[in-house]
């Protein structure tokens, strides 16, 4: 959680930097957004942490939130509407075994509707996505003791998230984002010994987002 309280502070003090903030309608307009935070799995008692079984032992483990970041696309279609698409990484550790790790590599596409075009802009959305996840165990992917299936896969899922964009300059914002996604990778045939259903990854991050004329 020291991360998360990192990001709340990182955006405060940046609000405070920025001075006196211009409104703007970025309608017709493309942008390019970065960020970054922290990411959780939420769910599957084995990602989370909550429940892990090794050689008949079950720990109960502490996660540590990690990095997560992210690079995305997109255009103001409407005042009110736009599109994004959005790719990124981010990990989580384990209080029990500190070379164990989860990934996760989110790529979405999605839409998002913008409340107003003032200085503060409110934002919902929702999209799909490809999700990437993986366990690493001294950075080599692990594999399932009885099938040898290595823990990592590609697996579709969807997201909503909910953020806002504080505008310092006509065409640049400062921009704070929740997503939650939900992953169907459940698959109990090829890991039935852990990590193996949906997965809920919630991601927290602050960041840039700089509008240009396409043409």
């Amino acid at each position: 959680m020291k991360l998360v309280r990192l990001v709340a502070i990182a955006g405060l003090l940046l609000s405070s930097f920025v001075g006196t903030s211009i409104a703007a309608d970025v309608t017709g307009r493309a942008f390019i957004t970065g960020s970054a935070g922290t990411l959780f799995f939420i769910s599957d008692d084995q990602m989370n942490g909550s429940a892990i079984w090794e050689n008949g032992i079950k720990h109960h483990s502490n996660t540590k939130p990690r990095l997560f970041a992210d690079i995305g696309f997109g255009f103001v279609f409407k005042r009110y509407l736009s599109s994004v698409v959005r790719i990124g990484f981010g990990w989580e550790a384990y209080s029990f075994d500190k070379l164990r790790v989860a990934t996760a590599r989110p790529l979405t596409v999605g839409v998002e509707y913008r409340l107003g075009s003032g200085k503060y802009v409110p934002r919902a959305g929702a999209g799909v996505g490809y999700y990437v996840w993986s366990v690493l165990e001294d950075r080599k992917v692990m594999k399932d003791p009885i099938t040898r299936e290595e823990r990592k896969r590609g697996d579709p899922g969807i997201y909503g998230t909910a953020g806002f964009d504080y505008f310092a300059r006509p065409n640049l914002a400062i921009c704070t984002d929740v997503f939650g996604h939900h992953v169907f990778a459940k698959d109990t045939q090829a890991f039935p010994s852990g990590y193996a259903y949906n997965k809920d990854i919630l991601t927290i991050t602050l960041g840039l987002k700089y509008f240009f004329a396409p043409r």
